[in-house]
């Protein structure tokens, strides 16, 4: 998972200039991660770019021109086959691409449940940050982005965003919350995955309204800033 704020991204610019709630993961502005090429992310954010994803599925064809150089001729001589070979992975190996597939991938139960799941454990993080900081008015949206791509390993990007969607910097209390309190025992990224090419949307948004936190939670969250300080 890849909680997105100023301070986790190499390119914070990308991060700027926003209107209302929404993705991060856009592909002229994408955020980076810091440590890029050292990232895991970094890898994984990079296979959303068209370019390497269809150099790696043609990549069988330069390789093939070497090993058996009388054939690298035809091979170079064939463009329509590789354009074939593209769109077929494309619509069909990294897309699941029909709604009778996508409805398949999981029952209708299961994937309310999993986006419920999602739904509570996103208004619990966002109270908890909401009142460690002792917010009382304005929204707070907790952002969760999947692309949907469906046979390699998903990417997550999670971002809380104010009301006119500025990405809100956490400290690492914050994105500790985010990362131990989303998914785990019974919702993990591969399920919210499945869920979300089911329905064919890779963005979900939970919103929390700071005004409506309970007294228990400010004074749980002053706590645990007490035992912080201690």
């Amino acid at each position: 998972m890849f909680v997105v704020t100023p301070d986790t991204v190499a390119n914070p610019a990308a991060l700027l200039d926003r209107r209302g709630p929404g993705p991060v993961l856009q592909r002229f502005r994408t955020p980076w991660p810091r440590g890029l090429l050292a990232s895991r992310v970094f890898w994984r954010l990079a296979f959303e770019f068209p370019f390497l994803r269809y150099a790696l599925v043609l990549m069988p064809f330069p390789v093939a021109a070497l090993i058996w150089p009388q054939l690298a001729l035809p091979i170079s001589g064939a463009p329509l086959v590789m354009v074939l070979v593209v769109l077929y992975v494309e619509g069909n190996v990294l897309a699941v691409p029909t709604p009778a597939k996508r409805a398949a991938l999981i029952d209708r139960a299961a994937a309310e449940r999993a986006l419920d799941t999602l739904a509570a454990r996103g208004r619990a993080a966002l109270t908890r940050i909401a009142a460690g900081r002792g917010l009382d008015r304005g929204t707070l949206h907790l952002v969760v982005e999947q692309p949907l791509m469906a046979v390699i390993p998903p990417l997550t990007a999670v971002s809380v965003q104010d009301g006119d969607g500025r990405v809100l910097r956490l400290d690492r209390g914050e994105r500790a919350a985010l990362a131990g309190g989303l998914f785990g025992d019974g919702l993990d990224e591969r399920l919210l995955l499945r869920v979300n090419l089911s329905e064919n949307s890779g963005l979900r948004i939970v919103s929390l309204e700071a005004g409506a936190i309970s007294a228990h939670a400010r004074l749980a969250a002053m706590a645990r800033a007490r035992d912080t300080r201690g």
